[in-house]
């Protein structure tokens, strides 16, 4: 896994790829893309990688910004309902995977996970996508240009609504 503040100085770019696309396949997933267009939003964003490689810091970062606004262009020129503004993100990133990895056991799957993050307002479902990719409240905040308490906000109600979303769905299966 490459670090988070790394340049691509030494990074080889088809070892990223291979590194990093399925990862960021489940990110523009956690968006709300279906797969196909997750994988096809992923593709769109290496493609526009590969010409500036060299000129790119925080790979991961630039990769995760350029694949969200692809998508919402790609939700505009569908003429979707799925209106998306930008939003800010997430916690400390140990705390972050661990609570991501709770959340994905109580749900079972990363299918069912993706299910339930689709009704979360964009604001949120944009925060928990960048937070379960393994971005800290200040990096998120940054790429978003708003403040760590704004995307903390964010991150905790969706928490919140996720944690309903399970108990209601437990409660619903008995």
């Amino acid at each position: 896994m490459t670090v988070l503040s790394e340049t691509v100085a030494n990074v080889d770019f088809n070892g990223f790829y291979r590194a990093e696309r399925v990862s960021l396949v489940r990110f523009v997933m956690f968006l709300g893309a279906d797969p196909n267009t997750a994988e096809d939003v992923a593709q769109t964003a290496f493609t526009q990688a590969f010409p500036v490689w060299s000129t790119i810091r925080l790979p991961r970062a630039w990769l995760r910004k350029v694949a969200q606004n692809e998508y919402f262009m790609h939700c505009r020129a569908t003429s979707r309902e799925t209106s998306l503004d930008a939003a800010p993100g997430r916690a400390d990133r140990s705390s972050g995977v661990s609570a991501a990895l709770a959340l994905e056991q109580q749900a079972e799957t990363r299918e069912t996970l993706t299910v339930m993050i689709a009704p979360l307002p964009p604001k949120q479902r944009q925060v928990m996508a960048w937070y379960w990719d393994g971005f800290s409240d200040a990096e998120i905040a940054a790429e978003f240009g708003d403040s760590e308490a704004a995307v903390r906000k964010n991150r905790n109600r969706a928490m919140k609504n996720l944690r309903r979303s399970l108990a209601d769905e437990g409660r619903g299966a008995k």
